[in-house]
């Protein structure tokens, strides 16, 4: 696709993340050259709860939601937009800093587009994205970076909880303590030189305790052999024993008849292919029992690796161990049935073949084969499961339940169950439920397998399960949430500890149902889960202390003997540590404990191991742990509402311990929900940068206190550290922030990176905005605020739904009276301003609403689309509502007052029709006539169908000749005589028109012939880049509504300007604005000094959704992003301008024109001037004619010179000849 000129500039510049030690190279736009000075205040209307003018390439995976629900890495740029540096495919949890490396951990399968496991780094100097080896298969919860060794520690659910990168080598270190067994890692920090693991494990792994032989052979598993493909390569030509599959269950039937032979002296191949992993631990091998035929020399060789296996067996001569492996004899056996081989090294195989090499008798062959493996598996897909027979002697075997309708996926070998799309409460109605064999009571370890959704084009529907494991008889159980996002295929251990063995009245299990709140429509996959039993060392309790320094095996007996490992001790069993904190050299560490007596979910070890339980602790887990910003205190969060000494502060899930004075305190009230984590960042707030906490989690709000309201905040709440208060309590303009985060580091530099799912905006406001030179976005200097009295946010309006929805701001003006500029809103709200609700439209100030419709007017009113300011001294408002106004009924247009700030008292006669409404007023140039159009049949008493003309002087409609009929949604005049207008038209033969020229000197329509009629659909905006139509730019809509199109009339015919706009788009309004230099162009359909700006909710191929953007005749550039509050994309509906004509389209009548003097000044000012004129000629003229006569002897006559002449004449001297008849 061919970049516009615009594109190419904006695509030519490298930013470098500002005042910050990385170098990771995001690409800064620059956006076209537009002087706003000329145009007074300019202000953005619109659906929207957040906006973002369009700073860097990539900037909507920022500023708009995506379908992934998984976490990113972020930056947080300037102004306050969490930047995506690398997207992964599932959570992550912690993050470190090392030598300028950010170390990652979560669980993931890709970051960024490359395939990682679960732990990762970015070099910031470079912005490389790497993995670690090969990675770590399970769920990490925890990084430490530790400057004095090098070495990156991680801890989570994993092979042994516990991993060690070394940095310097690149390489995984071996743990010297083996790991730590019985439950995840969940914090690691470091005091005094020694490295501190909180989880919930119970010992270590370096122990000398071993699983007994006896629960080793208990726990073998049979693999169903029967859900194989079985085949073979010279078989026999007998029909009785040329089956290779008859030898799969060989218990059923007498060996004889199972025997399955090859071609008398021959080799042969016996092989099955599963569609799934085995890791077999046993063979047993049924030699064949046909005529003294049978083999004598086998080899097993795996797949997909295509290698021969080593192993063992006993000697059935001598009893002794033997070893074999490319030539392995089997027993002609007479005293027993079969003989077993046991693999000598344990590896996943997806298919085997077993090679007859030699025989007995006259040929080689098998009476049957069987695979054990330790794994105890169970399958979502039933027929993979124990087979129900096949010499099994146990009772219960491995099985699932399935509820719902599922469907079996096999792809690239990998079998599974999944669901159709799925939402609302489908999702409850479809779970998988496994039950595996176990025989052994122990402790275990739990795994979930779930496949990747790239191999089967699920990615955007994937979500998340509540997976629960049900452990023992005493209703102990384990739920997690599992995320299905992964790319590639990935395990998660989901439970670790004891597990009831079956009995007459239990049965493990584990249970997948889909999470019942998640929205869209969601796609379930179920694989299979393992149970694996492991044994643990004991002597732990959720707390391990290790010393890098003097730590070895033989040590190992007194690793139990330190103060920190003792306070675990102290727990109860099973205690689960969550988060650890260093602050002023007390370890606080917190999580989901207690003591029986004093210690409950927190505590702090000081450096003499003293251990103190923080007023008896809080009441309730905690989650997560961060030191104040002054390091005064200690914050936690969690789901508690006070401390447990009873206490009646009301700490309400966030409370803050301070260490002077041995107290908690709240959070100004808290919020009204659990909270899962806290994470600082900076944030540039009014143009300061301010340490700000985000806390996120499962509250809708934060709590009412010290005489303020409650606030809002779904899910997402910031505190202003310097301030001590929530950020919606201040007067700093704030960011538009949703979603969670989970980790944050600070760069050398004080520059934060971020973990998590975020969207937001540059600035959170609602409906309205003023822009400013520099395209800096700033709130209005008023508060608009919600209706509802539980809870308060700094918003007017609140958009929900899609476009042309509920709340939302359609139109606007400014008005200015003595120093004070006023701002007029309209459209479809309900904001409160004091004790007043208003609807649909207001006047604000800085003081707030001075006026509006309020609720007991039009208490039908539906929408405000249009307001026209008549000489700062009037409002003319145009939409749908209707109802009585100072006695007099309007409906569609009411006119509003200025200085009496109220409803005039001269209103228009009202409109008719069904369904009345105005879409348009623009006033007619050089008159003081507005043209109102939209979809009505009269005005007043006369018939005016869809577009009138009324006089703010006379008050008078008049109508316009018929023509055209329709509903009309643009004006625009090209002069005062010609107007055109848009719409879904049609003429009086039906003929459909979308756009005419009316003159309303001749009163005549002109229908545009071709012009018109070669439009896809109804205009809806038009403009002119001359005072002619040959010359026009119209957006409008397709038949189907659905979409917009953006088309360019020059030399006779139309041209599109609709490339990149995708299905969907749908465009507001359009307007031209002046550049402060000449631009530089392919295409010639804009005039070099002028830019097209295109309103709407834009879907843009290459920027995605965008609510206002510019096009230069060659391509599009964004603009404006914006979100709404429910996290759909936002509409921009107009920018308003102060000085109206210094915007050529608004100049040129789009919707509104300062009008010129009244034409009764003007004549009386042109009177006063002619009469001026005329005495001054009259005057020089006699001055002329006094001075000629003087010099040339004329004298003044003598009034008594004749007396006659000084007599009166009576009227009928003078007019009596007027009587007389001419001749």
């Amino acid at each position: 696709m061919r970049l516009s000129i615009i594109a190419r500039l904006a695509a030519g510049l490298i930013f470098t993340a500002p005042n910050i030690v990385l170098s990771i190279e995001i690409q800064s736009i620059t956006l076209p050259d537009v002087d706003l000075s000329p145009l007074g205040q300019v202000a953005i209307l619109g659906d929207f709860g957040g906006i973002s003018v369009y700073r860097y390439a990539g900037q909507e995976n920022a500023t708009m939601p995506s379908s992934s629900k998984s976490d990113s890495l972020m930056i947080d740029l300037s102004p306050n937009l969490f930047f995506d540096i690398s997207d992964s495919d599932g959570l992550i949890g912690s993050l470190c800093l090392l030598n300028n490396t950010v170390y990652i951990a979560g669980n993931f399968t890709r970051i960024g587009n490359k395939e990682i496991q679960s732990v990762a780094s970015v070099d910031l100097d470079t912005g490389n994205v790497l993995g670690l080896g090969s990675g770590i298969s399970g769920n990490v919860n925890a990084a430490y970076c530790d400057e004095d060794s090098d070495l990156v520690y991680f801890g989570g659910s994993f092979t042994k909880n516990v991993a060690i990168w070394n940095t310097t080598a690149v390489s995984w270190e071996t743990v010297p303590f083996n790991g730590l067994s019985g439950g995840p890692v969940n914090a690691i920090v470091k005091r005094d030189g020694k490295i501190v693991f909180g989880g919930r494990f119970d010992g270590i792994e370096d122990s000398t305790s071993t699983l007994t032989e006896a629960n080793i052979e208990r726990q073998l598993q049979l693999v169903n052999i029967r859900s194989a493909n079985v085949s073979a390569v010279g078989s026999s030509s007998s029909s009785y024993y040329g089956n290779p599959e008859s030898i799969v269950c060989p218990a059923n039937v007498s060996r004889e008849r199972t025997s399955w032979l090859v071609e008398d002296g021959q080799q042969g191949v016996w092989t099955a292919s599963f569609p799934y992993d085995i890791q077999p631990t046993r063979m047993r091998l049924y030699n064949a029992i046909a005529d003294g035929r049978g083999t004598r020399l086998f080899r097993f060789v795996a797949h997909p690796i295509n290698g021969i296996l080593n192993l063992t067996y006993t000697d059935p001569e001598t009893g002794d161990k033997a070893y074999c492996d490319a030539w392995c004899p089997l027993s002609n056996i007479t005293t027993a049935d079969y003989q077993d081989f046991e693999f000598v090294n344990d590896i996943s195989i997806n298919g085997f073949s077993v090679y007859l090499l030699d025989y007995y008798g006259q040929g080689a062959g098998l009476s049957g084969i069987q695979l054990y493996q330790q794994r105890i598996m169970t399958y979502a897909v039933a027929e993979y499961n124990e087979p129900a027979s096949c010499g099994i002697s146990r009772k219960e075997i491995s099985a699932s339940r399935v509820v719902g309708e599922w469907e079996h996926t096999t792809i690239n070998g990998v079998s599974y169950l999944s669901t159709a799309e799925l939402s609302g409460a489908e999702l409850l109605m479809h779970y998988v439920s496994f039950y595996p064999d176990i025989t052994v009571s122990g402790n275990y370890t739990v795994i979930l397998y779930t496949p990747g959704c790239v191999a089967d084009d699920s990615c955007d529907t994937r979500g998340m399960v509540n997976v629960t494991t049900f452990a023992t008889s005493d209703g102990e159980e384990e739920s997690s949430i599992i995320y299905q996002t992964n790319d590639y295929d990935k395990y998660d251990i989901i439970f670790q500890g004891s597990v009831d063995a079956i009995d007459e009245e239990f049965r493990p299990s584990v249970r997948l149902v889909p999470l019942s709140s998640q929205t869209g429509q969601i796609t379930v996959v179920a694989q299979s889960a393992q149970f694996v039993l492991t044994s643990t060392s004991g002597g732990l309790n959720g707390l391990f202390e290790y010393d890098p320094s003097n730590y070895t095996v033989a040590e190992s007996g007194n690793v139990y003997e330190t103060a920190i490992n003792q306070a675990g001790l102290m727990l109860e069993d099973r205690a689960e540590v969550r988060a650890m904190v260093i602050a002023n050299s007390s370890l606080y560490v917190a999580g989901n404990f207690a003591d029986g007596s004093s210690i409950h979910n927190i505590l702090a070890i000081d450096t003499a191991g003293n251990i103190t339980s923080l007023v008896r602790g809080l009441n309730g887990r905690v989650s997560s742990l961060i030191v104040s910003e002054d390091k005064t205190s200690v914050i936690a969060v969690g789901d508690f509402s006070g401390s447990s000494a009873g206490s009646n502060v009301d700490l309400s899930y966030i409370a803050s311990w301070s260490d002077s004075a041995s107290k908690w305190s709240n959070f100004d009230g808290g919020v009204n929900g659990p909270v899962e984590n806290v994470v600082r960042t900076t944030l540039s707030l009014s143009g300061t940068n301010v340490s700000t906490l985000i806390f996120t989690g499962s509250f809708t709000e934060v709590n009412a206190a010290n005489d303020e309201e409650a606030l809002s905040s779904p899910g997402c709440a910031l505190w202003i550290e310097n301030e001590h208060t929530w950020a919606d309590r201040t007067d700093l303009a704030l960011p538009y922030l949703t979603g969670s985060l989970s980790a944050s580091v600070a760069a050398t530099d004080g520059t934060y990176i971020l973990a998590g799912s975020v969207v937001s905006q540059s600035l959170g406001t609602s409906g309205a905005v003023i822009l400013s030179n520099g395209f800096e976005l700033n709130s209005l200097p008023f508060e608009f605020a919600s209706g509802d009295e539980t809870s308060s946010q700094r918003r007017a309006i609140f958009p929900v739904g899609v476009y042309k929805s509920s709340d939302v701001v359609y139109t606007g003006t400014f008005y200015a009276n003595d120093s004070t500029t006023y701002l007029v809103a309209g459209g479809d709200f309900s904001a409160t301003s004091g004790e007043s609700i208003y609807k649909n439209f207001m006047i604000l100030s800085d003081g707030g609403a001075i006026g509006g419709f309020t609720q007991d007017v039009f208490q039908e009113s539906t929408v405000v689309c249009s307001i026209h300011n008549c000489f700062n001294t009037s409002l003319i408002i145009g939409g749908a509502f209707n109802g009585v106004v100072n006695d007099t009924y309007v409906n569609g247009v009411a006119i509003w007052d200025l200085a009496s700030k109220a409803f005039s008292n001269r209103q228009p006669p009202a409109l008719g029709g069904e369904n009345v409404q105005v879409n348009v007023i623009a006033a007619r140039p050089n008159t003081h006539s507005v043209v109102v159009a939209g979809s009505f049949t009269s005005a007043g008493n006369m018939t005016c169908e869809n577009v009138c003309i009324y006089d703010m002087d006379s008050g008078i409609w008049d109508s316009v000749t018929e023509g055209i009929s329709g509903n009309i949604s643009s004006v625009y005049f090209l002069n005062s005589n010609n107007m055109i207008v848009g719409g879904a038209m049609h003429t009086v033969d039906t003929v459909n028109c979308y756009i005419a020229a009316y003159n309303l000197g001749t009163m005549s329509w002109n229908t545009l012939g071709m012009q018109s009629m070669t439009l896809p659909g109804p205009v809806s905006a038009f403009l002119s880049t001359s005072d002619s139509v040959d010359d026009a730019i119209v957006a409008g809509t397709y038949p189907d509504g659905d979409t917009s199109y953006l088309s360019a009339y020059r030399s006779g015919s139309w041209h599109t300007l609709s490339q990149g706009l995708n299905n969907g788009s749908l465009i507001s309004t359009i307007e031209l604005l002046p550049l402060g230099s000449r631009a530089t162009r392919q295409s010639s359909i804009l005039p070099d000094d002028m830019i097209l700006l295109v309103l709407g909710n834009l879907r843009l191929a290459e920027y995605g959704n965008v609510s206002a953007a510019f096009h230069d005749g060659d391509g599009w550039l964004p603009f404006l992003y914006t979100i709404k509050s429910d996290g759909s994309p936002g509409t921009v509906h107009m920018v308003m301008t102060e000085h109206e004509n210094a915007v050529p389209s608004i100049a040129g009548m789009t919707i509104k024109e300062k009008l010129p003097m009244r034409a009764g000044f003007v004549v009386l000012i042109s009177l006063a001037i002619s009469l001026a004129i005329m005495f001054i000629i009259v005057g020089v003229g006699m001055l002329a004619a006094f001075y000629r006569r003087r010099s040339e002897g004329y004298e003044l006559f003598s009034p008594t010179a004749d007396e006659s002449m000084t007599q009166t004449l009576p009227p009928s001297a003078l007019f009596g000849d007027m009587t007389m008849t001419k001749s």
